[in-house]
């Protein structure tokens, strides 16, 4: 379970933020990819070797670093979520094709595309195949956002053996079902407005709201991958308009905050907790990633700058997990 939403400011930046929610503790960091850096893919057991320098989240799980989002040098910016009961792959190689685990597919495309039209180009040339994801055991099934600078908000669900990528005109996405069932779906909310309500007459009785609000009465309020999908399209098509990168990330906290899952209040059938675990923000023009944890609320940033890009080694940024209250009294 995940949620993600992309818009942009007044000043022309684009963000793409998510909210982690697994159930599996991912333990995870920001994480620093090198350009030039070599990895060996799981299927072909190749090395491959990325272009472009990225930051996301992620952690190293036996000897492979991992990120589940990211942005990259040239401002592609990737986030991959669940779609249990619909991601389909393949259960064999293609010499012809670019062999990949589906863990790997996000790797791959933010060290070697500049932008969306580099990964309608490449897509062609990728099959994905199932793999397990190391340590963790299990074959994820997945589907990805992605961002770039010229504005374009697009989808990649592998439900056929070809993958393509779909359009994404509302700049949301959560899980299963696919993303052209969230936007029919949205048709069942039409009455939702950030207005109030006005009074209605019943006979002689005049029935008047209860307080602020009305508009959005029947706004749906589970933590269901379609009800967390109305709810983002909600909150961001209504919230008042970043002025700027800083305050995009501000908004983004806030309409995230909607959909955000404390411990305890979902529990999978496996007696585990389904919670978000951080949220991940990415700005496609400055090339800057944000995160925070669940445990330390506080917002982190590291900037893909020049200087960062000289490093030649994966490097993880550690996060204090503390949560630090501001003691006013000192």
């Amino acid at each position: 379970m995940c949620t993600s939403i992309y818009f942009k400011t007044a000043d022309q930046k684009h963000l793409l933020s998510r909210t982690m929610d697994f159930s599996y503790e991912l333990n995870p960091n920001p994480i620093f990819m090198p350009r030039r850096y070599q990895w060996k893919s799981t299927i072909e057991g190749e090395l491959r070797e990325n272009k472009f320098g990225f930051v996301g989240a992620g952690k190293k799980l036996a000897d492979h670093y991992f990120v589940a989002d990211g942005v990259n040098e040239k401002g592609l910016a990737i986030a991959e979520l669940y779609l249990p009961g619909e991601a389909k792959y393949q259960s064999s190689l293609d010499p012809d094709m670019i062999n990949l685990a589906p863990h790997e597919f996000i790797t791959f495309l933010l060290g070697n595309c500049a932008s969306i039209e580099d990964v309608r180009i490449l897509l062609s040339e990728i099959r994905l195949v199932e793999a397990k994801v190391p340590v963790m055991g299990i074959v994820t099934p997945l589907h990805w956002i992605l961002t770039d600078c010229d504005g374009n908000c697009c989808v990649i669900e592998p439900t056929e053996k070809t993958l393509k990528l779909k359009p994404n005109p509302v700049g949301v996405m959560t899980n299963t079902p696919c993303l052209e069932w969230h936007l029919d779906n949205l048709r069942n909310y039409l009455n939702l407005s950030n207005r109030q309500r006005p009074s209605c007459q019943f006979g002689q009785y005049t029935a008047v709201p209860f307080s602020q609000g009305t508009g959005s009465l029947g706004l749906p309020g589970s933590y269901t991958p379609p009800d967390r999908f109305v709810r983002a399209a909600f909150f961001k098509e209504h919230t008042l308009e970043a002025q700027n990168e800083a305050e995009g990330v501000l908004n983004a906290y806030h309409i995230l905050s909607t959909v955000f899952i404390p411990k305890g209040v979902v529990v999978t059938d496996r007696e585990t907790n389904d919670y978000s675990q951080y949220i991940g923000t990415m700005c496609n023009e400055s090339r800057t990633y944000y995160y925070s944890s669940y445990d330390n609320t506080q917002v982190s940033s590291i900037i893909l700058d020049e200087e960062l890009l000289k490093e030649t080694e994966p490097r993880i940024f550690n996060i204090n997990q503390e949560f630090i209250i501001r003691n006013l009294n000192v």
